[in-house]
């Protein structure tokens, strides 16, 4: 019987490019996070941080349900990316109920940020990633965009 071959961390593609999304969004987040301040205050300050942490590590633990499932069989991969969507979705839903009776709490920025920020990440980091099997994941340095 032939052997699986596995990826480590370093030759994950996944991996890889949820870095890359958690390195955009530590670049382009503060933007928003200060536009929420700006019109919010100090609440939609933290309201706003709070969401782009969240988002940052829901790419990162995707990647790592994925990293981590791909390693035993397909059908765990499967199971672990549709059950781990609705996990990190439940993790999301109970941060939210968490902080939303404190007293420096505001749902929209916190809701503005969730939402645009997802989508502002993914958009930008499609200029990136390599549609080829010869690199899977990020396109490789220098090549044309």
């Amino acid at each position: 019987m032939a052997e699986r071959p596995v990826a480590t961390g370093e030759e994950a593609p996944e991996k890889a490019v949820a870095l890359d999304i958690i390195r955009r969004g530590m670049i382009g987040g503060p933007v928003l996070v200060g536009i929420c301040a700006g019109v919010w205050g100090f609440d939609g300050l933290w309201s706003s941080g709070y969401a782009l942490g969240l988002i940052l590590i829901n790419f990162w633990l995707a990647a790592s349900l994925i990293t981590w499932s791909m390693r035993i069989s397909p059908t765990m991969l499967m199971a672990g990316v549709m059950g781990g969507y609705f996990i990190r979705l439940g993790i999301i839903t109970g941060a939210y109920f968490l902080v939303r009776n404190t007293g420096w709490f505001e749902a929209l920025p916190f809701v503005i940020t969730l939402v645009l920020a997802h989508i502002v990440l993914l958009v930008w980091e499609t200029r990136y990633v390599s549609m080829s099997l010869a690199y899977p994941g990020l396109k490789p340095q220098g090549a044309a965009q």
